[in-house]
This record gives structure tokens, C-alpha cells and sequence, in this order.
């Protein structure tokens, strides 16, 4: 009889283990998948967009571009002076279909009275329907970015 017992013991503790060592590698695959989903919703630079110049100081420029956004009521997720980038935070339509949109600005000096202003207007799409999907690559929406350019650039020079 103990025997059996024991052997009831030793079976139950394997099926725990077993449970045990499932859930971990459930939480594993878990938190690579956020991981993952996080890391695509993370900004990337884009090649195109639309460059204009206008004749301003680079300081002034980066400065005014930074608040031009802020006064559209966009959410800055990262400006660097140092380097020229203001991005925005992405702006998310769309239930199942959704669509992050996102403002990725880089000011370059030309010289001490010129400064180029790069604008480029991101788009990235996902799915999330049972369980949410990454976002894909971010694709520059041309239309978007030369609108916000021109709005820019008008505010810009008032």
C-alpha cells in the first residue's frame, strides 16, 4: 500500500513540474511577444518626406517647429536639439484596423542663418483582433507630409 501511495506522490509531483515549467515557458513566450509589440510601436527613421529651408537660425527653428506642434496639440514623444529629431507620439485610429500615425521632424543647420526642416509623416498599420498584432514598418504618407510641411512652414514664417 505505501508503495502505491508513493507512487501516486511521485506522479503528481511530475505532473506539477511539468505544469510548473509549462506556465513558465508560457510567461516566457508572453513577454517576448510584449516585447516584441512594444518594440514595433517604438519610433524608426523613415527615408522621404518633404525638406524645405527657411532662414532662421537652427536654435530658433527647432525651437519654434517643437512648439508648432505642441500648439497643434500633438504629443511629443522625444525632441532631441542636439540632434534636429522631434517626434511625436503616435496617433492611433481605427478599432480592429488600426492606424498609427506620427510627426518625425529633423532640423539641419545649413549655416548660422539657414536651417533645412525635414518633415515626414509616418504611417503604420495592425490588426488587433483576438490578440493584438506588432505594428508593420512605418510608411511615409506623402499627402500628410506636405500638408504638414506647408502648415509649418506658414507658421514658420509669421
Amino acid at each position: 500500500m505505501k508503495t502505491n501511495s508513493l507512487k501516486r506522490l511521485c506522479v503528481l509531483l511530475g505532473c506539477a513540474s511539468m505544469l510548473l515549467a509549462a506556465s513558465s515557458g508560457w510567461a516566457q513566450l508572453h513577454e517576448k511577444r510584449e516585447a516584441k509589440l512594444a518594440e514595433s510601436a517604438q519610433p524608426k527613421n523613415v527615408k522621404g518626406g518633404v525638406t524645405f529651408q527657411v532662414s532662421m537660425p537652427y536654435d530658433k527653428a527647432y525651437d519654434d517647429a517643437l512648439n508648432y506642434l505642441k500648439r497643434q496639440s500633438y504629443t511629443i514623444d522625444s525632441a532631441d536639439k542636439e540632434t534636429g529629431q522631434i517626434i511625436t507620439a503616435m496617433d492611433i485610429t481605427g478599432k480592429h484596423s488600426q492606424t498609427g500615425t506620427r510627426v518625425q521632424i529633423t532640423c539641419i543647420k545649413d549655416n548660422d542663418a539657414q536651417t533645412s526642416i525635414r518633415v515626414a509623416v509616418t504611417e503604420q498599420k495592425r490588426k488587433k483582433l483576438l490578440q493584438t498584432e506588432p505594428w508593420s514598418d512605418p510608411k511615409v504618407n506623402d499627402e500628410a507630409s506636405s500638408k504638414t510641411a506647408n502648415d509649418l512652414k506658414a507658421a514658420l514664417h509669421l
